[in-house]
């Protein structure tokens, strides 16, 4: 009797199995990880459609994205603006009107720094443009460039080391001609490599002038960024309190905070750094007397925004381009830059930017140069606070177990002695 009850049990258990919440785990894993190999056959398969569809997204996203991108590069102004509005008792009863005229005096003050921009830097950036080009046609030194380029590919043309790399499709162009060729066809003929230019100068402000309704719509979308902060703020935080625990959210929240601060620390106070730069720049080579101030102060700005290699990389072509003009010219650049970035480095930099990132100098250069092989002159841009994210990530995690065994947190600790 007993085997009988246990023999009409054990179908029982089953079918109790399949309920089991271990079983139903391990079939929900294995239905997912099926799922997941089905998704990358069917992305693989269909990889060129799933391009142009990707490609497409991301057209229909730019608006947006470039929308949160200007917001986030204004709101540090914009919250200023309104932090100090707020010390009028008329607006801190009226938060709505404070709200509107800190963005109002934000966008003017903006558009007011590009409409200045556009109809002073531009038109001078241009003309020295076309009177070194002239200078440069009609020096020696470029006489002696295109004497050294000419013996330079005759010999790799003996060498036989022309015609092995045209072999190979290294060094082909697109209308069948050799580079190398195609170089010194321009360098021959700098007029043609002159209207080549000023045509893909126009193709591209015809390009940008098409762009102007996705510039239109960024401007809009960053105004609303900015009026709807604090109601964007506010439901992200309602979504992660939402899908998990309190102390989990308030981590993540805090988290969130730190990265904010990191990468707004960093990316404000590196443009501001970067135009004060760029300014002085500009008023010490009126002072000296030296050619092509504009350009120049526009290279070191700009350039400036790189960490570490930025001044080098915008202070060496300025001092071979004054190099060619005058050697007496470059030597005093290159010692006025000199002391430029060492002003930067030791007392403009840290002024403005203090501790934003909190990596030494070898994690900076680890940064840039790693995120500009992934991502180039954005890369370097943004390299140096994601890693300063990343850095923050590993460090507190570290931390945080080394207290859980009870252990020093300082470095200091576990040196050898």
């Amino acid at each position: 009797m007993n085997n009988k009850n246990n023999t009409e049990d054990k179908p029982l258990r089953r079918v109790e199995d399949l309920f089991n919440r271990n079983y139903l785990e391990r079939a929900v894993y294995v239905f997912l990880t099926g799922l997941a190999l089905l998704l990358v056959y069917f992305f693989m398969q269909n990889i060129d459609g799933m391009k142009e569809r990707w490609q497409g997204l991301m057209g229909l996203l730019t608006p947006f994205i470039w929308g949160i991108c200007i917001a986030y590069i204004l709101m540090p102004l914009f919250n200023w603006f309104q932090d100090n509005l707020r010390r009028l008792e008329f607006m801190r009863r009226h938060n709505r009107v404070c709200l509107t005229a800190s963005l109002l005096i934000t966008l003017l003050l903006f558009f007011s720094l590009v409409g200045i921009f556009f109809s002073m830097v531009i038109p001078e950036v241009a003309n020295s443009i076309i009177s070194l080009f002239n200078i440069l046609t009609k020096s020696s030194s470029y006489d002696w460039l295109l004497e050294y380029l000419q013996n330079g590919l005759q010999q790799l043309k003996d060498l036989g080391v022309l015609s092995y790399m045209e072999d190979i499709g290294a060094i082909s162009t697109e209308d069948g001609s050799t580079s190398p060729n195609a170089l010194l066809h321009y360098l021959e003929n700098p007029q043609e490599y002159l209207n080549k230019l000023l045509s893909y100068t126009t193709g591209f402000l015809l390009k940008a002038g098409v762009s102007a309704k996705n510039i239109l719509l960024a401007f809009i979308v960053s105004v609303y960024m900015m009026i709807g902060k604090e109601t964007f703020l506010a439901q992200s935080r309602k979504i992660i309190f939402a899908c998990t625990t309190q102390d989990r959210a308030e981590h993540f929240i805090d988290f969130c905070h730190r990265t904010n601060r990191i990468f707004s620390g960093f990316l404000s106070g590196k443009i501001l750094d970067s135009l004060i730069i760029g300014i002085i720049c500009f008023i010490g080579m009126k002072i000296l007397h030296l050619e092509y101030a504009m350009l120049i102060s526009m290279i070191i700005g700009v350039t400036n925004v790189i960490p570490f290699f930025g001044p080098f990389i915008g202070a060496i072509p300025s001092i071979l381009l004054l190099l060619i003009i005058d050697p007496k010219e470059a030597l005093i650049f290159a010692i006025f830059v000199l002391v430029l970035q060492q002003f930067d480095g030791n007392i403009l930099g840290p002024k403005i930017l203090g501790d934003a990132t909190g990596l030494t100098a070898f994690w900076v250069i680890f940064a840039v140069i790693v995120m500009g092989g992934m991502l180039g002159i954005v890369g370097m841009f943004i390299g140096v606070p994601i890693f300063a994210t990343i850095y923050m990530i590993v460090k507190n995690t570290v931390e945080t177990k080394l207290k859980r065994k009870k252990l020093p947190v300082d470095t200091d600790n576990y040196r050898y002695h």
